[in-house]
């Protein structure tokens, strides 16, 4: 079978050469896409025999890993494995991704990493477990740890899967597409060294948080309209009904005309109306998306 191992990467240099030379024990060809790095991170990964996929500016992660399925898909890979730069897992565990793909056990294996010994520190371990919730409520994954980078994807997985995230939520995104398409989703226990010596990690934690949400937000509103926009928008429309009622009563009995009251009346059924025929255009949407 023809595995190559993809890593995407940003400003590696002291990792890169390392990384690249414990993965190549376990597969045919080590792929990098370097995002825009303005240090020597092409140079290294260069020098420690990697296929270099250079990007002239930075445009996130995802993108990163769209040229990385691009060319997996063009070069008729059998599997791929990806796993980030920042030296934070463990080469020598890629067999234990491998394996439920050899055996068709799985399309996708993910690298689990809370069961680790290792201590993941407290704000990454909230943040990852927080995004983890809510990644299966926009679709029933059944992974626990979907912000994991260390992963295996079969041919199969890799010819179908499409995402257009180019930021952080790209991992949590490949995977409510795999759901959708009825691929094989699995979870091996992996190590993780937070403390590897140097830069431990890329990711800034709020923009990190940011990209995977707003993501996941666009997936749960198109999956659940009427949940996500429809409820709101009757909350609003019953509650523009409840001022107009209070506002022609005040005018009866007073004849004072209140403009806050109007102004609320009227604001909080326009845009209850506008959410109301969105969630029933989305829902319509997705229905025939889904019957297809």
């Amino acid at each position: 079978m023809f595995t190559i191992a993809c890593i995407p990467a940003y400003n590696e240099e002291p990792n890169i050469k390392k990384i690249i030379e414990n993965v190549a024990k376990f597969v045919d060809k080590v792929i990098v896409c370097d995002d825009g790095s303005n240090d020597n991170t092409v140079l290294e990964a260069e020098n420690a025999g990697a296929y270099v996929i250079k990007s002239q500016k930075n445009k996130g992660k995802g993108a990163a890993l769209q040229e990385l399925f691009k060319f997996a898909k063009s070069s008729n890979v059998d599997i791929m494995i990806t796993i980030d730069a920042d030296g934070q897992f463990v080469a020598d565990e890629i067999p234990l991704l491998l394996k439920p793909i050899i055996e068709e056990k799985s399309d996708i294996v993910v690298g689990y990493r809370f069961d680790d010994k290792t201590e993941m520190p407290k704000y990454r371990k909230f943040g990852n477990t927080f995004l983890d919730k809510i990644t299966n409520l926009a679709e029933n994954i059944g992974v626990r740890d979907t912000q994991s980078g260390f992963r295996s994807y079969s041919k199969k997985a890799i010819d179908i899967i499409n995402f257009n995230t180019d930021g952080f939520g790209a991992d949590s995104e490949i995977l409510i597409d795999a759901v959708k398409k009825k691929l094989k989703i699995s979870e091996e226990k992996i190590t993780v060294i937070y403390n590897t010596g140097g830069r431990t990690s890329t990711k800034n934690p709020i923009s990190h948080t940011s990209e995977v949400m707003s993501v996941l937000i666009e997936q749960i509103a198109i999956k659940h309209p009427l949940k996500v926009l429809g409820i709101p928008a009757i909350i609003l429309i019953i509650s523009s009904i409840y001022f107009g009622v209070n506002a022609i009563s005040l005018f009866n009995e007073t004849r004072y005309f209140s403009l806050p009251l109007t102004f609320i009346t009227t604001g909080t059924g326009m845009i209850g109306s506008m959410m109301l025929l969105i969630s029933i255009l989305l829902y319509s949407i997705s229905k025939n998306y889904n019957s297809r």
